[in-house]
């Protein structure tokens, strides 16, 4: 036999009704009765003291016989059907009736669940933000429309987990379920799970043209109403980054919040331009070239940098990357490698100078790694300069200096025509002529055939001169 019961009711009732502990005590009490009465040992008749069952009074019968003698009644008395016995038989199974009618529509309604309401169609909203009248105002996702909701103390609320609860808290960004009482606008039930899907994804970035939230094989599309949240804040999804920590929930397949559990801050590379085929590591990613890497999204945390290049020392850093900031990577004061620059010079007493900077020719200059132009002066030489590359630990230079040669000019003329003019032995053509000479003393000679040859020393300086040269026929 089926079952009814009624859960307890601290109201109503102070413990379980079962119709088969019911049935048991009929059974006992039938079975401890006289067959012709219910007699006076029937103490379950006791209980009715407001209702007396009499005999029908007996009246004269042909067939009775009396018996005086004994002072008894001999004749046979026919029993009525309403006797005390079937009276509390037919009171018995009333109340049997009654409270099996009673539980079984109380199991009907309260078995299992106590609000019928929860059965309802619940829908599914987005908390958007609310009035100070406390009303919520959400987005109905299925009807598509802006609308106000009222949240009550007679609100039954289940958790994610499918669990009753009380007083939980809602915040914009939230996605819900809910059944509305018939005005439309009064909440009788609100779901935190249910149909709702909840995730947590990593390496998401946001392409807001088509609404997706794309990663490595992954794809989720968003709405066109969806809220991005962080620390209470809303967030445009374009500033989401692949090292984000993101809780989607989503109904049928849409995303429409997404809460940022872990948000990200930046690392920024300064002063890198001087440095030689520079090379940038994070932590245990693969080295990528450093001119390449201006700002770089992070977890909060602490991380490991490593840069290296041909003119400086390797170096490695601890940094920590708070959310929301921006950390700074100065390399200007990165150590540099250095090499030795000696200078091989034909002369002593000169000036050196290397990038425009004047530093000290008597000893090797120790320089950074990489390319420089150095000049060389000293009076009455001519400028020695040349570029070099220092690209290893020593490196020498020899510089040739070349005497500073300045001209002076002669002028030449003899008292004959045809006349030849010899410099220093050289025949420099016939006069008479102008000479361009470095300064310096000089060997003049002039000949002339028929006339005696002509011959003397000449000084040539930063003046001009002129010589008028007489020959004599021999």
């Amino acid at each position: 036999m089926k079952d009814y019961h009624f859960e307890k009711d601290e109201h109503e009732f102070d413990e379980t009704i079962r119709l088969d502990d019911i049935n048991k005590e009929m059974k006992k009490l039938k079975n401890d009765q006289p067959e012709d009465d219910l007699g006076d040992k029937d103490a379950f008749l006791d209980a009715f003291e407001s209702e007396k069952f009499d005999r029908v009074p007996t009246g004269n019968n042909p067939n009775s016989h009396s018996n005086t003698s004994r002072g008894t009644t001999t004749a046979m008395e026919k029993e009525p059907f309403l006797n005390k016995k079937t009276a509390a038989i037919l009171a018995v199974v009333a109340v049997i009736v009654a409270i099996a009618s009673f539980a079984l529509v109380r199991g009907l309604f309260f078995s299992g669940n106590k609000n019928p309401n929860l059965a309802m169609e619940q829908s599914p909203v987005l908390i958007q933000g609310a009035l100070e009248s406390g009303e919520l105002i959400v987005y109905d996702i299925k009807g598509n429309v802006n609308k106000s909701i009222i949240v009550t103390q007679d609100t039954e609320f289940t958790d994610t987990q499918g669990r009753g609860a009380k007083d939980v808290p809602l915040v914009v960004g939230d996605l819900i379920l809910v059944s509305l009482d018939k005005d439309g606008k009064t909440v009788l039930t609100l779901n935190q799970g249910g149909k709702i899907e909840t995730v947590e994804e990593t390496g998401l970035k946001a392409d807001i043209a088509s609404k997706n939230l794309l990663g490595d094989g992954k794809k989720f599309s968003y709405g066109e109403q969806a809220i991005f949240m962080y620390n209470h804040e809303e967030l445009n999804p374009k500033d989401l980054e692949a090292c984000d920590v993101l809780i989607l929930k989503s109904y049928e397949d849409v995303v429409w919040s997404v809460e940022v559990a872990e948000y990200h801050g930046y690392i920024s590379v300064e002063n890198k331009d001087n440095i030689i085929n520079g090379k940038f590591q994070l932590d245990e990613e693969e080295a990528v070239p450093l001119e390449e890497v201006e700002r770089i999204p992070l977890k909060e945390g602490t991380h490991k940098v490593t840069v290296s290049g041909d003119n400086i020392e390797e170096r490695t850093d601890s940094i920590f990357v708070e959310t929301g900031e921006v950390y700074v990577y100065d390399l200007s004061k990165a150590q540099e490698k250095v090499g030795v620059l000696i200078i091989n010079a034909n002369v002593t007493g000169y000036k050196l100078y290397i990038n425009g900077t004047l530093v000290d020719s008597t000893v090797p200059s120790v320089l950074p790694l990489g390319e420089y132009d150095v000049v060389i002066l000293k009076n009455g030489y001519t400028e020695w300069s040349q570029h070099i590359v220092l690209d290893k630990d020593t490196l020498s230079v020899d510089a040739n200096l070349q005497k500073d040669i300045q001209f002076g000019s002669v002028g030449i003329s003899v008292n004959v025509d045809g006349a030849q003019v010899y410099i220093d032995g050289k025949d420099m053509g016939t006069a008479p002529m102008e000479l361009n000479l470095p300064y310096g003393n000089y060997s003049l000679g002039v000949e002339k055939n028929g006339y005696q040859s002509f011959s003397t020393v000449i000084n040539v300086n930063s003046g001009s001169s002129h010589m008028n040269v007489e020959l004599e026929r021999e």
